[in-house]
């Protein structure tokens, strides 16, 4: 199997991020860029001009530079939530910053062996898919202290290198790079010293996993890197975030699977004898504890599973919850382990309690989880095996021995679970125990000793689910590879993906510490066929027919997952809605269900079937060119353009002193020599076109009318670089003047039950008023604002969140409007009553021209909009962007005034 490469917009615009820094800079070659036998990464731009460059990008980006962290370090971040292509966005951003900077030399920084495999397969997969768009392929090693001649080769050689390489390698003096007395040093330099020479961009793949101790902090910086870019989903040191896709937005356009979270948790567990530690105490006088266990109310006769105070050597449980369950324990011992540094708590009966231990039956729930485990691959691979797509499961456990020790409970569980519930799915027929050994695979960190085999033969047979899991994955992902179930420690939680894991469970002694957005990262990537191709839903489909939707298993409630997810990405957001939505599957009692109550009012159920009517009629739009306005508005346009003088900037900073908080100076000024200007030869409308898109005789006739053409010379790819982005600028404006919409004569249908089909219940709004439903789902404060002030107004018949498969056509993509909205006003001359028709985006700005609140994209779909609108006639007004109700409530009065 060969996994497909897909042109997707969002890993474009990632791409392009990091590509445009380097804007303007002259493009690298052998006579610029080689120097005593070293080929390096030289950019001539200066900080200010990189600064500029980054400024423009995030305004791209609609991120702001307050979020971005703007500063002048060489430090860039890419934000990718776990799952969209993290790792070949920068394989891609390799390619492109050879072919449009001409930059050789990229070394990849990785925390783990789990990611470096995944990285080198990686370039396995699409090297030859890649060659066939770009025309080469870059020498792509791992570093390995044992083949130095491969550094050699980095170093030297015109050809775009990739280095891949571990933390370890070079983290410490005594390693092969560092040393100075070798006989095979590189021109009698530590090989250090040299790949320093080279300038290097510096890719570093989950930098968060130490990556800025002090330490690996001065490592990097004899690296020298040109550029330092970090790819991660979960950033610790965060400067000049360039892109950020958020796990909300990749959940919602369908970039990564839907999550179910099946829990599996005690319930009406009252008449066990469950106790959990949950604070401790330890310095001035004894250690103390505070429990966790069932408290008898005498009075109301309730039992509450709760917190006792702080309990002391002899204290008894029993007497301190008025439990007489609790009276055979008292607590005998408190004693933390020099060892593993949690505590224990022995009780006189020889009861033992672990800190993060979770009390009650674990092994039934382990049970509970394997069996809804297995349950679940069962139905998902019977409907996914006719389609091509081979199910995986994935199964997190916090002590190997449970699996491969003595007794291995997970394992035996496993089995037996498997045994049982195979007949169900498999006309009643009984598993071997050859087909049962072979659909389990397993990655433990195991040591060089082979701790886990029990002879030599299980080394070997380690050896190959080794390889099968971290370096096999397309093999993985064959109907022919037996392999179903993966068994694994945390030692695979980050850097390791598979698209098709559809199924993760964590069995774990205590609550799992893994982070959340790890644990549903191993199984977001959209799945694969048999073609390697990659397997979209419709954004409409229905959860029965959905393919992509994984299922998670924690080792806790629902509430506990959710919120401790939430909390991750408020860590990194600030706020709870960048999240991804998730469904709830509970197995044991009923949960309650958040429903949607349609508002029965006859006035509303009219006036919104009415509006409907008018809204949901269909349009195609055309497009007409006026090539002429084109080439006079860009050659206008281009011809404003200055290009500042190549100059040497000096500037003196008076340091006072540099502590861990910062450091305090004085700025002593600047003073700039102007230099003169060396570029290689560029053809200018050659480049133009390959930026634009339009044809060598429109570009002649733009160029022919420049009358700036001087300013070009001072800077050529700078001037390229503002000229392209002018001109495509120029284009959509006359795309949007040329733009027309026309009737199709179909029409969206009408269904109540459609508008709240499939919708996400975790973040939603009271609206008993005025909506048609008695919640409305939003996506963000603003637009909880707006829905809490349309339910109060007087004048409002009903509103509604427009359902995500209300779509309207545009030249950059489909655009989905917020708010459907029906206003009524009674006209005080002759006392009749009129309804008026809205459809309102919210944004956070009222202003359409407010580039720092709004993308450029958001821009032109608002206006490709308008026109649709148009078209629909007056029967229904469109207004966007909108911030609060308010500012709707005074722009709706306008409009309505203009009509009575």
């Amino acid at each position: 199997m060969e996994l497909q490469l897909e042109s997707l917009k969002y890993q474009d615009i990632a791409v392009q991020s990091v590509v445009k820094i380097f804007e303007g800079t002259e493009k690298n070659t052998f006579d610029n860029s080689c120097k005593e036998g070293i080929r390096s990464n030289n950019n001539t731009l200066s900080l200010h001009e990189v600064e500029s460059n980054i400024k423009n990008i995030l305004l791209e980006n609609g991120i702001s530079e307050e979020v971005a962290n703007l500063s002048n370090d060489k430090d860039i971040c890419v934000e990718m939530e776990t799952g969209t292509g993290k790792t070949l966005v920068y394989v891609k951003t390799i390619y492109e910053l050879f072919k449009h900077h001409g930059f050789t030399k990229f070394i990849i920084l990785v925390p783990s062996v789990a990611i470096r495999q995944n990285i080198i397969g990686t370039f396995k997969s699409f090297n030859k898919q890649l060659e066939s768009i770009y025309g080469f392929k870059p020498n792509a090693f791992e570093y390995d202290s044992k083949k130095l001649q491969k550094v050699t080769q980095f170093i030297e050689d015109q050809h775009p290198q990739v280095m891949i390489m571990t933390l370890a390698s070079f983290n410490s003096e005594d390693k092969i790079l560092n040393q100075a007395q070798r006989e095979d040093l590189f021109n009698n330099k530590p090989f250090i010293e040299a790949i320093a020479y080279t300038n290097p961009i510096i890719i570093m793949d989950e930098p968060q996993e130490g990556m800025d101790t002090e330490n690996s902090i001065r490592q990097i910086a004899k690296l020298n890197p040109l550029y330092k870019i970090r790819y991660s989903a979960t950033h610790k040191v965060m400067k000049n975030l360039l892109y950020r896709l958020t796990p909300y937005d990749s959940y919602k356009d369908g970039l990564v699977k839907k999550i179910e979270v099946l829990t599996v948790t005690e319930k009406n567990d009252e008449a066990t004898l469950k106790i959990e530690l949950a604070e401790i105490q330890f310095g001035k006088g004894d250690p103390k504890v505070k429990l966790k266990a069932w408290h008898l109310n005498k009075s109301t006769n309730k039992i509450d599973f709760k917190v006792t105070g702080w309990l002391n050597q002899n204290d008894n449980l029993g007497d301190k919850t008025n439990n007489p369950s609790y009276l055979n324990y008292t607590i005998a011992n408190i004693n933390k382990s020099l060892k593993t540094g949690l505590t224990t708590v022995t009780f006189s009966n020889g009861t033992e309690i672990l800190e993060k231990q979770i009390s009650g039956g674990l092994a039934n729930i382990w049970a509970l989880q394997i069996e809804w485990l297995i349950h679940r691959h069962f139905t998902k691979s019977q409907k996914l095996e006719s389609k091509g797509i081979k199910c995986l499961s994935l199964i997190f456990i916090d002590r190997v021995s449970n699996y491969m020790g003595e007794t291995p409970i997970i394992k035996n569980l496993f089995i037996e679970k498997y045994k049982g519930i195979y007949p169900e799915y498999n006309q009643g027929k009984v598993p071997s125990n050859e087909h049962i050994q072979s659909i389990q695979g397993y990655y433990f960190a195991q040591k060089a000793s082979g701790e886990f085999a029990d002879n030599e033969g299980g080394v070997k047979e380690q050896s190959k689910i080794y390889e099968l899991i971290l370096k096999g994955k397309e093999e993985l992902l064959t109907l022919s590879n037996p392999v179903q179930f993966v068994f694994s420690h945390s030692a695979l939680g980050v850097g390791w993906d598979n698209p098709n894991v559809f199924n993760i469970a964590t069995l774990n002694n205590s609550y799992s510490e893994i982070k959340k957005r790890q644990e549903i990262g191993r199984g977001l990537r959209i799945c694969v066929n048999q073609e390697g191709q990659r397997i979209y839903d419709a954004l409409d489909v229905d959860d029965n027919e959905r393919i992509n939707q994984l299922t998670v298993i924690p080792n806790e409630t629902y509430e506990t997952f959710v919120t401790q997810y939430q909390e991750e990405i408020k860590s990194v957001f600030g706020t709870t809605n960048a999240g991804a939505g998730m469904t709830h599957t509970h197995k044991g009692d009923a949960m309650d269900a958040v429903k949607f109550k349609r508002n029965s009012s006859a006035e509303m159920d009219k006036a919104f079937r009415e509006y409907w009517t008018a809204l949901a009629k269909k349009t195609e739009y055309t497009i007409a060119f006026d090539e002429e306005n084109l080439i006079t508005s860009a050659s206008e346009f281009i011809s404003k353009i200055t290009i500042p003088d190549f100059v040497i900037e000096a500037s003196s900073h008076l340091i006072h002193s540099i502590t861990e908080e910062g450091r305090t100076e004085t700025f002593g000024g600047t003073d700039k020599v102007k230099q003169k200007s060396y570029f290689t030869p560029l053809d200018l409308i050659e480049e133009l076109s390959e930026n634009t898109g339009l044809s060598y005789t429109t570009l002649f006739s733009i160029v022919t009318r420049l009358t700036n053409l001087n300013e070009m010379v001072k800077n050529p790819p700078r001037f390229i670089h503002e000229a392209s982005t002018i001109i495509r600028n120029v284009e959509l404006d006359e795309m949007i003047r040329g733009l027309d919409y026309n009737l199709t004569g179909e029409s969206y249908p009408f269904d109540f039950d459609d508008f709240v089909k499939n919708m996400p219940t975790t973040r939603f709004v009271e609206t008993p008023n005025k909506g048609v439903f008695d919640k409305m789902i939003i996506d963000s404060d603003v637009e909880r604002n707006f829905s809490l002030g349309a339910d109060a107004a007087a004048e409002v018949i009903c509103f509604l969140k427009l359902p995500s498969w209300y779509k309207i056509s545009t030249p950059i993509g489909n655009y989905e409007p917020d708010f459907g909205l029906v206003m009524k006003r009674k006209n005080l001359k002759n006392g009749n009553e009129k309804e008026f028709y809205f459809v309102i985006e919210t944004k956070g700005t009222n202003d359409i021209n407010d580039k720092k609140a709004l993308t450029e994209s958001e821009i032109y779909k608002i206006r490709c909009a308008m026109k649709h609108f148009e078209k629909l006639g007056l029967e229904v007004h469109y207004k966007a962007p909108v911030k609060e109700f308010t500012y709707f409530k005074t722009e709706a009065d306008k409009i309505i005034n203009a009509i009575m």
